[in-house]
């Protein structure tokens, strides 16, 4: 119960995350960031990029090599990879910017969890810091709530949906969090190289979606 309240103090207030994605946009109107910013001990490439798809894959990739590093090579894993970047990242993120549907790249703080958000001690305000700042669809900053280890969820996301609505296609917003959420499973079990829990969930949740979208973008396109 301490745990909960404590989280319901900190990160209870959706609009004031929904405003800060409506008024930090980029200054340059493309995803990335002037430096690199840090996930823990394991840098961004925040290099610019006109596309959010390309953007979000090589910081993906990135994620991956890390993780490699820490429990080394796996085939089922390489396997799957593959299959995510050629198929599920252009299914999921390319309708975002095609089609005549558009997102703009706005401030991300890209680390939200209860860890990185404090009350102020005097009024009680909330106060988030430890960013790992670029430019994003604001939706990847809901990744890490997904994620039980958090005990956020779909209550939070609710709440901040009230204020910033879903990206187009709508229809795709569960497996786009779930994508996003992919890269945080990917960032603790590069953390904790004795701990395989966290690899197992990150290609559980792969292969899932590699199976749903075995047609990738194009059949998206092609869709009656």
């Amino acid at each position: 119960m301490g745990q909960t309240v404590r989280i319901d103090v900190q990160l209870k207030d959706g609009s004031r995350k929904a405003y800060f994605k409506k008024y930090g946009k980029s200054p340059v109107n493309k995803y990335g960031f002037p430096v690199t910013a840090h996930l823990a001990n394991i840098g961004n490439d925040n290099s610019w990029s006109d596309s959010w798809e390309e953007w979000y894959a090589r910081a993906l990739k990135r994620m991956l090599e890390e993780e490699e590093k820490s429990h080394g090579p796996d085939e089922t894993l390489a396997r799957v990879t593959v299959a995510m970047f050629e198929k599920v990242i252009p299914r999921l993120l390319r309708p975002l910017e095609t089609g005549g549907r558009q997102i703009q790249p706005c401030l991300i703080h890209s680390d939200l969890w209860p860890g990185n958000a404090k009350p102020d001690a005097v009024s009680k305000e909330p106060i988030i810091f430890d960013s790992c700042a670029f430019g994003g669809h604001n939706e990847a900053e809901l990744g890490p709530w997904r994620a039980p280890r958090y005990r956020l969820g779909r209550s939070y996301m609710k709440e901040y949906h009230d204020h910033i609505p879903i990206s187009a296609p709508v229809e795709d917003w569960d497996d786009r969090n779930a994508l996003y959420a992919i890269r945080y499973d990917l960032l603790v079990s590069a953390l904790f190289p004795n701990e395989d829990s966290f690899r197992r969930l990150a290609m559980d949740e792969m292969r899932r979606l590699v199976d749903k979208y075995p047609g990738g973008y194009e059949a998206f396109e092609t869709r009656d």
